[in-house]
């Protein structure tokens, strides 16, 4: 174990000066003439109790034909390892408080109500910490990733911690649902019929209801900041899970998750132990997220969609948007979103048909 060198004793700038007077012959009286000063704060500054300002600095610079910053410098050295000696409470917390929100957007997740420990102090973000990622210690800024993402147009490298922790709630509050075990053909029946729910009346609902029957898990988990997550999937012991944030609050963006992350269940359940956390503006980076999305489009008979929405690409009407919809079984609002996602249609045309899905979600499936 290596240890700090410490000096014996603490020297100041008025140390250094007695030894200057001492080798010059002055008094006391004698530095003040010269500086201008009275022999009381000359007293101060020889003891190291009263501080070198920059004017006092410059002329002990003349005196003593050095810089003044070399005055500055000793004194503020000093000053440092006077408060190194004296152990602070103030020290300690304002450095837990920094280290934790290098971590995660705190006043953002304060705000949420994510915290069950009071987050000021040195207790209470330790605490959060072994509850968030298992221990009390810092999260290295350089750790593995041990999720699949797509990678983001943003700088990623400043998100990942973000992402993380996101992930590591959402574990969290996959542990408070009950769940049967998981049924692969009662998901595989969900997903066959995946447009016939978008037409329900509590379509939403529904479908959440009869995930959880099969045993995958649904909730919502607000995204964070700086972490452009629409969804995730991941399994958690022998159950998969399903997590929408809601960042785009609207029913098309919903069903897509939705498609998408049923995809990565059925097709790629052994890979979920790390999870998958899907940025839906991005395109796919990884041969799990090509796969996944081209069952998603399949699911949603987005070609189906392509093929009958592009004839009318420049002349587009609703009652041609409702026959779409009719002919292949599947909600307005979604075909419309996936017309608008490959630049068929713009969304202001029909905005009437844009409602959000947080609001159809039972309030027992929003966990933050």
């Amino acid at each position: 174990m290596s240890e700090t060198l410490k000096p014996f004793y603490n020297p100041g700038p008025g140390d250094i000066i007695k030894d200057a007077l001492e080798e010059l012959g002055w008094q006391q009286d004698d530095l003040a003439e010269i500086l201008g000063l009275s022999t009381k704060s000359v007293n101060l500054i020889l003891n190291n109790k009263q501080a070198i300002t920059p004017e006092t600095a410059e002329l002990l610079g003349k005196t003593f034909s050095t810089s003044a910053e070399m005055w500055l410098n000793l004194d503020a050295k000093y000053q440092l390892r006077k408060l190194e000696e004296k152990p602070s409470e103030k020290k300690e917390i304002t450095k837990a408080k920094a280290e934790f929100r290098k971590l995660m957007p705190v006043y953002e997740m304060k705000k949420k109500g994510w915290f069950v420990n009071d987050v000021s102090t040195v207790y209470g973000i330790k605490e959060e910490r072994k509850r968030i990622f298992g221990n009390e210690e810092t999260v290295p800024q350089n750790y593995a990733m041990n999720f699949c993402a797509r990678q983001t147009k943003y700088d990623f490298d400043y998100t990942l911690t973000y992402c993380k922790v996101w992930y590591q709630f959402a574990k969290i509050y996959a542990e408070q649902i009950s769940l049967p075990s998981y049924h692969k053909a009662g998901l595989e029946k969900i997903a066959e019929n995946l447009c016939s729910y978008t037409l329900q009346k509590d379509g939403i609902n529904k479908i959440i209801s009869d995930l959880h029957s099969c045993g995958v898990g649904f909730f919502v988990l607000s995204h964070l900041q700086k972490t452009y997550l629409d969804g995730a999937a991941f399994t958690l012991g022998e159950n998969p899970f399903i997590v929408y944030t809601a960042r785009y609050d609207r029913v098309d963006n919903f069903w897509f998750v939705i498609a998408h992350e049923i995809s990565h269940i059925l097709l790629h359940l052994k890979h979920l132990k790390q999870g998958c956390l899907d940025n839906m503006d991005s395109s796919a980076s990884s041969e799990l997220e090509i796969q996944a999305d081209a069952k998603a489009s399949e699911l949603l008979h987005t070609d189906e969609i392509l093929e009958l929405g592009t004839q009318y690409r420049h002349y587009f009407t609703l009652d041609r948007l409702m026959q779409i919809s009719q002919s292949l079984e599947i909600a307005a609002p979604v075909v419309l979103g996936i017309l608008q996602h490959y630049k068929i249609i713009e969304w202001k045309k029909f905005s009437k048909l844009r409602t959000n899905a947080k609001e159809k979600i039972n309030e027992e499936f929003i966990k933050g």
